[in-house]
């Protein structure tokens, strides 16, 4: 219970507030909805297509009016957090009545719609092959949309973490150069859009598909991972496998920084610590994978190295791709993609995960305090990341975001151990589910208990809004009390 200091500082979101943001949202929903309705429709897929024109029209109606609330002078942390949350709920049910149009069950049709929203890229389906090409574009078009939100959303999300806020809003180091949400959003909707097409060629002249280079290209930036093919990349040859891997690796990096890079040509600045630790990660796996495979025997060389390479970067950038059956992985190799996609990529890009530069603060939170106890009592001695100092408010978000990552899985973890799934199996699935990441150890079925089904999307969720945004949703508190006008 705050004390009365406290208490009278704080403000309930205005509802008003909430209501325009999420209907400006919900308006562009519609109008990226259209793309896959017009697919759907010249390909036949009639039921398809006529239902995301449904969608379409009732988003319009009922958004539209609200969209001309009056704009705020500003908006308050806990509405920007409610609205992320809403987002991010909302647009699963809405999608899940179009995607039934295949004939899926609801929870089906709801479990592939989170999955697809949230970029995570797990499924339930038998066969993925089986489905109309529509679906499959629609499937990978709601990734698209998907990781895009949640890099221009980033910025909420990001609140309170003042050195990755920074990093991001303002990554030139010139006063005011990125400092409005609007700006920001700019710079990742070219940068987003630059990296599809310039992924969607390279796919395209290494695999002579057109329509798999796109669904691949679509998928891959946005560290979705959602394939064409049931097994994965597994069907295609290691030109088109690389180029996919090299797009996801690209998605995995802060967004923003791309625009620093080439706009204000400062090609170093893609290089700051989270970037550098991202491609060192993805080098040590790929190490371990590659001597992993050698030993098994299955693979020469070059083989063991692509397949090892595939396998870090979609691990580490929770793209979720594989070249491989992971059912038949070793034990002790499947611990460490666990921690690997706990892990995860880069703040400000289409990665989900703990994020790099949480991790890196714990660590230089663990090195000073390593020093304090060498140091005189009058030492003065600071965290830092690079030049910026990290302060008592990053390290109290870091901490609580990790007290609240580690309570989830092992709750949800628990509920799978009550079906009797194998231990080191559910785990993987729950940690692939809470870090956005669609690796699968064979747990994720058509037969799996509804029960758990409803689980992994819940972890879906929570791990895409990073778990805060919709503790804040549902707490009494942000929604009853005074407000600002």
């Amino acid at each position: 219970m705050p004390d009365a200091p406290a208490h009278a500082l704080m403000r309930s979101v205005r509802p008003r507030v909430v209501l325009r943001s999420l209907a400006q949202l919900l308006i562009a929903l519609a109008v990226l909805t259209l793309v896959p309705a017009l697919v759907s429709l010249g390909a036949g897929a009639q039921e398809l297509g006529l239902r995301l024109i449904e969608l379409i029209l009732v988003l319009l109606l009922v958004f539209v009016p609200l969209s001309f609330l009056p704009e705020p002078r500003y908006v308050q942390r806990n509405e920007a957090l409610c609205i992320t949350a809403l987002v991010f709920l909302i647009v699963p049910l809405l999608m899940s009545y179009a995607l039934r149009a295949e004939g899926l069950f609801w929870l089906d049709a709801w479990f592939e719609a989170v999955s697809a929203i949230t970029t995570t890229g797990l499924s339930t389906l038998s066969s993925v092959e089986s489905h109309s090409r529509a679906f499959l574009f629609t499937r990978a078009w709601m990734q698209w949309y998907g990781g895009l939100g949640i890099a221009v959303l980033a910025v909420a999300l990001l609140m309170g973490h003042q050195v990755a806020s920074r990093k991001l809003l303002q990554p030139s180091g010139e006063e005011g150069a990125s400092s409005t949400a609007r700006s920001y959003a700019r710079q990742v909707l070219l940068v987003y859009s630059s990296l599809t097409l310039f992924g969607f060629v390279l796919i395209w002249l290494t695999h002579h598909d057109g329509f798999e280079a796109l669904i691949h290209a679509l998928a891959a930036v946005s560290t979705g991972g959602f394939s064409g093919f049931d097994n994965s990349l597994e069907s295609l040859s290691i030109a088109p496998q690389l180029a996919i891997t090299l797009l996801s690796l690209a998605g995995a990096i802060g967004l923003p920084l791309y625009f620093v890079a080439l706009s204000k040509r400062q090609p170093r600045r893609l290089l700051e610590e989270e970037t550098r630790a991202l491609l060192l990660a993805v080098l040590l796996l790929t190490l371990l994978f590659t001597a992993y495979l050698l030993i098994s025997g299955r693979f020469n060389a070059s083989d063991a190295f692509g397949n090892a390479l595939v396998l870090a970067v979609s691990a580490q950038s929770t793209t979720g791709f594989t070249s491989l059956d992971l059912t038949s992985l070793d034990p002790g190799l499947m611990l460490v993609l666990i921690l690997s996609m706990l892990v995860g990529g880069s703040a400000g890009s289409t990665a989900g995960g703990f994020k790099l530069i949480r991790l890196l603060i714990l660590f230089q939170v663990i090195r000073v305090a390593l020093q304090r106890i060498n140091a005189p009592s009058r030492a003065v001695l600071s965290p830092r990341l690079g030049r910026e100092v990290i302060d008592a408010e990053d390290i109290g978000s870091v901490l609580v975001l990790l007290g609240l990552w580690f309570l989830v899985v092992m709750l949800s973890w628990w509920v799978f151990l009550l079906y009797g799934e194998p231990p080191l199996n559910a785990l993987f699935e729950v940690v692939s589910a809470v870090s956005t990441v669609g690796l699968s150890s064979g747990v994720v079925r058509p037969e799996l208990a509804p029960a758990l089904k409803v689980v992994l999307c819940i972890d879906m969720l929570l791990g895409r809004v990073e778990i805060v945004a919709l503790l804040v949703l549902f707490l009494p508190r942000t929604w009853i009390g005074r407000r600002h006008d």
